[in-house]
């Protein structure tokens, strides 16, 4: 299984332009501080109500909405090692869930990926009053914006790839 969380430092690498790989070279700490951004959101030592699989799940779900299929491609593995339950796999194919709590998740984590402009505080009231911590809330937060981060940083760097490969 490759590591998921080698991907960014392992991008020059793969790179096909010179010019690519050079500029990513110079990124280099970037790129290892990206990966461990990812790797401490999606697979903290302390998950909260958060278990490491909705987590992963979340991750796929973040990337596909974004078509960036090849970050859901780096976290499937992962997520199939972690003994997800059908319906925690279903989230990473973009199923609804439906208790209240997990709605309330999967409602803040659409709205922010793909609506962030109607993300309100409703939504952070709702993951509250599905029972979600402060804390919760925070590492769910910390999530989304680094997945949606990673899916636009590898976006960026396929489209410079093909403007000037």
């Amino acid at each position: 299984m490759p590591n998921p969380f080698s991907t960014f430092s392992s991008l020059s690498a793969q790179s096909r332009s010179g010019e690519m790989k050079a500029a990513l070279a110079d990124r280099a700490k970037i790129m290892q501080l990206c990966d461990a951004s990812g790797q401490a959101v999606v697979m903290p030592a302390a998950c909260g109500n958060l278990p490491h699989a909705l987590r992963c799940a979340i991750a796929i779900r973040i990337a596909r909405a974004n078509g960036c299929a090849e970050l859901a491609t780096i976290y499937a593995p992962l997520l199939a090692t972690l003994d997800a339950t059908p319906d925690v796999a279903a989230i990473a194919d973009g199923a609804a869930d439906a208790d209240a709590r997990g709605a309330a998740i999967l409602s803040y984590v659409d709205t922010v990926t793909l609506t962030p402009a109607r993300a309100s505080r409703a939504h952070i009231d709702a993951l509250l009053g599905a029972g979600l911590t402060d804390s919760d809330v925070v590492s769910l937060a910390e999530l989304v914006a680094c997945i949606n981060f990673q899916a636009r940083v590898l976006a960026g760097v396929r489209l410079v790839e093909e403007t000037f490969a």
